[in-house]
């Protein structure tokens, strides 16, 4: 696909000298320098400075040749890649994203590998925050979901689905925009004395729940109120009722009238973020988990 005189013109400009590069090409060095000169008449520039002493790249040459490698190796990757479509049938994996399951970690991470892997696709698919049937998603053929992802609990929702980690998020607070800490980018537990704040409920995840035990044991100047699994109404009732709720940073953004805090808790308290699948994954989907797991160095 890319111009084969840039060939002649790399080895000349390694060689600094038209004979020597026409001897490693095993052509003669009138033939050497007629592509060159056929490659200059094409990009309307001149590549090399000639003189009785030996050949020197011009300042138009050597922006070619910082460019020309790079160029006959994307050209070589697209017909690899066209060959290799050619041969075989592009899979689509249907990542399954949200409000609060956000998608933009994992596109980032698979962009970065994908063109290693033509016969996978990425499909972003939309889903309903209001119903907190993740797991039931996975694996059911009449959905339209392959993996999700997002923050989920140790309990897997009790084992129903598979997760692969890719990084742990640190707890934070989320408070109403009128609420006197909203100004503050940073707080401590000891800011939240006297306050109400929202957290799911005991049972649901052991990362939480530890910080609960912290908050319970070692600060009974802050109030707990239960809430079920997070959904957009939880979000609301927070903004509602003008109290702090646990959150990640993950999620700022997702009311536009609550703004997220980071906090030191004195120690870190953290939950997992990444990719769900199904306990029976199909072939195609282990593959990408696979790939995953090499991008994340495991």
């Amino acid at each position: 696909m890319y111009n084969k005189h840039l060939d002649a013109f790399l080895m000349a400009a390694d060689c600094g000298s038209f004979t020597k590069a026409a001897e490693k090409l095993f052509i003669s060095p009138n033939a050497l320098i007629k592509q060159i000169n056929l490659l200059e008449a094409k990009l309307e520039l001149t590549l090399f400075s000639r003189t009785n002493h030996g050949i020197a790249l011009t300042e138009a040459g050597k922006s070619i040749y910082r460019d020309a490698r790079r160029i006959i190796q994307i050209s070589e990757q697209a017909v690899a890649t066209a060959h290799t479509l050619g041969a075989g049938k592009q899979h689509a994996i249907r990542l399954g994203s949200s409000l609060m399951c956000p998608a933009r970690p994992i596109v980032n991470l698979w962009l970065a590998v994908s063109a290693a892997h033509p016969l996978i696709r990425l499909q972003i698919v939309p889903m309903d925050d209001s119903k907190n049937n993740r797991p039931e998603l996975l694996g059911n053929k009449d959905n339209d979901v392959d993996i999700i992802a997002g923050i989920f609990p140790s309990t897997l929702w009790k084992n129903r689905c598979n997760a692969l980690t890719l990084r742990q998020i640190p707890l934070a607070v989320a408070v109403p925009v009128n609420h006197p800490l909203a100004g503050r980018k940073h707080i401590t537990l000891t800011d939240l004395y006297g306050e109400t704040i929202l957290m799911v409920e005991r049972g649901d995840t052991s990362y939480i729940d530890n910080l609960r035990d912290e908050i319970e044991e070692n600060h009974p100047q802050i109030h707990i109120h239960d809430v079920p699994p997070y959904d957009f109404n939880v979000f609301n009732y927070a903004e509602n009722t003008g109290r702090p709720m646990i959150s990640v940073d993950l999620w700022d953004g997702i009311h536009p009238a609550l703004v997220t805090l980071t906090c030191d808790w004195g120690k870190e308290y953290a939950v997992p973020y990444g990719i769900l699948y199904a306990k029976d994954p199909t072939e195609h989907v282990m593959e990408f988990i696979h790939i995953m797991e090499r991008v994340m160095g495991r």
